[in-house]
């Protein structure tokens, strides 16, 4: 009896600690972008105020072209903005994780080896850094172009593509300038256009605003779980047997993928396997809400952590309404399940510093 209350405490402690993480990337994001776009669009009404007109009162090419400019101007300082709350948010997320990491190990450890065991003595201290840290570059490597060495994240140049705000300002761009060339098309006025662009612009209120929430929300909930990796592998260096596995929300939102996927085991440096390809942890996706929660090989799989069977992921895709035949369920362990519960786990005599 007193095994399975511990039990189910690890699994409140499991849902608890992912509910935090999830409140914290989707409140970031939305106060976030809330408050970029208001400034956004402060600012562009006064620079759209500025471009000069001609004679004819009509949005004219010329008119267009110093437009883009200012908007491109905007553009640039929003983004700076959304990476800096990225970043913000994103630290926040990463001590977080390590928190929380470390807490369900606690957790996890009295239900599965007993409450009379010695209680896991782990370097908190080292479990923080290393997951910082690791946050820290990825999201700087995430948002900024590549091609060139990020201070802070890479030591070596990686091939060059756009990166994550590099991608939005095009995207933004794009919304502006086909708004632009609609004015132009149909002879509006200047102030109609201003109108078009900041009123009920199409990049302060519609898509492009979802995007930018998107990103932070994103990025977050990715910081979170490159912390909680990092935690991971440095539980791993002080016990030597840790795995990694996915854990995936159910609700009326989880996707079939999260269903195909939930429960995966990894060693800490073997990549989880995807429908949408290799990862060392979860988002796969925009709005992917998994998590990586460690676990040891020398405890057993708890009920909460099982898989998915094939019959209830193939459910889940004909419910999504999906046409084309469902891709195969990935390989879901790379560790027997004979092993878990068995091993005698390794356990530090000194150097806990929390």
């Amino acid at each position: 009896m007193a095994s399975g209350k511990l039990a189910r405490k690890a699994k409140d402690v499991l849902g608890a600690n992912r509910d935090n993480a999830l409140k914290l990337a989707q409140g970031s994001g939305l106060k976030a972008t809330k408050k970029l776009l208001q400034s956004a669009q402060a600012d562009l009404t006064v620079r759209l105020g500025g471009v000069a007109g001609d004679a004819e009162e009509t949005f004219t090419v010329a008119q267009k072209r110093a437009t883009m400019a200012q908007l491109r101007q905007v553009i640039r300082e929003l983004s700076g903005g959304l990476g800096d709350a990225v970043l913000d948010a994103g630290m926040e997320a990463a001590e977080l994780a390590a928190a929380h990491t470390m807490s369900y190990l606690a957790t996890a450890d009295r239900a599965f080896r007993g409450v009379g065991t010695t209680p896991l003595a782990l370097r908190e201290a080292s479990m923080f850094e290393e997951a910082t840290q690791g946050a820290r570059a990825s999201i700087l490597r995430r948002l900024a172009s590549s091609g060139e060495p990020v201070e802070g994240a890479d030591e070596e140049p990686h091939p060059a593509k756009l990166g994550i705000l590099d991608r939005y300002s095009v995207e933004t761009l794009g919304h502006f300038e086909k708004k632009m060339q609609m004015g132009i098309l149909t002879g509006k006025s200047r102030d109609e256009m201003e109108a078009d662009l900041v009123d009920s612009s199409p990049f302060l209120q519609g898509q492009p605003a979802f995007w930018a929430t998107r990103i932070v929300r994103t990025e977050v909930h990715a910081a979170y779980n490159k912390a909680g990796y990092e935690s991971l592998r440095e539980a791993d260096e002080q016990l030597d047997d840790m795995v990694k596995i996915i854990s995936a929300v159910f609700d009326e939102r989880t996707g079939s993928d999260s269903y195909a996927t939930h429960g995966q085991i990894r060693r800490p440096e073997e990549p989880f396997e995807t429908w949408y390809g290799l990862l060392q942890h979860p988002p796969d996706r925009s709005n992917d809400r998994g998590i990586v929660v460690p676990h040891r090989i020398s405890w057993p799989i708890p009920k909460y952590l099982e898989w998915r069977t094939p019959e209830q992921v193939a459910a889940r895709w004909a419910f999504e309404g999906r046409k084309q035949k469902m891709p195969p369920i990935p390989e879901m362990t790379t560790v027997a399940l004979s092993l878990f519960g068995v091993q005698q786990p390794k356990q530090l005599d000194d150097g806990a510093d929390g």
